[in-house]
């Protein structure tokens, strides 16, 4: 088997981890899909742990066995991107899967990521591997949920409300489905998650939901929220979701905008947009959040239970 260099001359391409695991399997088949769409090749990740125990026929015998059965996952991994018409590279790499990943991502154009690998964590929790990846890749990074049967149940929607034209309606109400769904935040358009939202629904035919939620009004009274905030909060918030959704048209009038204004908890309402939307994107830190950081509260909140596809992109530093 070809094990591919890194280099910064490297071709872009789509980085896939794979550890022989069943969510490795469903992150690969997602990344081939998204290496269609994109014409790029996937480029298969494969990392095994290196020891040292001071005797050195034991730790020999332990590589040759790690190594080997590495290798037999990504020889398994390259024929089935083969047999989808897809070009794939491998990179076998000792040690610390999460930093290979990370390493690979740089000039790469995407990572796709199981939830949960081999050994990973708690049901409906998001795994280590997973987590550092899309803390620190060098690009957007797509979360695969589990397959359907091992999906967490769905979420409530609390007392979370969607503000329309002719009133409030419950956050459950509101249908994602054929959308991309982005969360903003203060940042506005200057979001990098909104233009690679931008991107990913111009380049798969889906139509793009902008969404605004105030938290802050949630832990309030329902009668101040009514007589005081409500009305001014949409119109503020309808005003500026609709200069972007201008500002978006003016480059892609193609693609159709939508915008919904909650009331609620932000990382409960994109949780409960996972259900149904195509892919659910955020990014690695908020307007809040600081260099160092793993991920905001709000992008870790929604990654742990999310039911859909998640992308995280990298937020520029603070």
């Amino acid at each position: 088997m070809t094990t591919a260099p890194r280099d910064n001359n490297q071709t872009s391409a789509v980085i896939v981890g794979i550890d022989g695991s069943d969510q490795a399997r469903h992150a690969l088949q997602r990344a081939l899909e998204e290496a269609r769409a994109l014409e790029l090749p996937v480029r298969l990740v494969g990392a095994y742990p290196v020891i040292g125990v001071g005797d050195p026929g034991l730790e020999q015998r332990f590589t040759e066995a790690v190594t080997k059965e590495n290798a037999e996952h990504l020889a398994e991994a390259r024929e089935l991107a083969q047999q989808a018409g897809v070009q794939a590279e491998t990179v076998e790499a000792g040690g610390d899967a999460a930093k290979a990943i990370v390493e690979q991502s740089e000039g790469a154009a995407l990572v796709v990521m199981g939830k949960r690998g081999r050994g990973g964590a708690l049901r409906g929790r998001l795994g280590s591997v997973s987590a550092a990846v899309a803390a620190h890749a060098k690009c957007p990074v797509i979360i695969v949920p589990e397959a359907s049967e091992d999906r967490p149940a769905r979420h409530g929607g609390g007392g979370d409300m969607a503000l329309e034209p002719n009133g409030p309606v419950k956050v459950d109400e509101i249908d994602f489905s054929g959308r991309v769904v982005v969360g903003l935040d203060a940042l506005g358009a200057r979001n990098p998650a909104l233009w690679q939202a931008v991107e990913y629904a111009r380049g798969h035919g889906s139509k793009l939901a902008l969404v605004s939620v105030n938290g802050a009004l949630s832990g309030t009274p329902s009668w101040f929220q009514d007589e005081f905030n409500q009305a001014r909060y949409f119109h503020e918030a309808e005003q500026k979701l609709a200069e972007i959704s201008r500002e978006i048209a003016a480059e892609h009038p193609e693609l159709e905008v939508e915008h919904h204004i909650f009331v609620g908890r932000p990382a409960r309402i994109l949780m409960r947009a996972t259900d149904s939307a195509e892919l659910v994107v955020v990014g690695s830190r908020g307007i809040g959040g600081f260099r160092g950081l793993l991920l905001g509260s709000v992008s870790q909140a929604v990654l742990e239970n999310a039911t859909g596809s998640v992308m995280v992109v990298p937020s520029h530093p603070a």
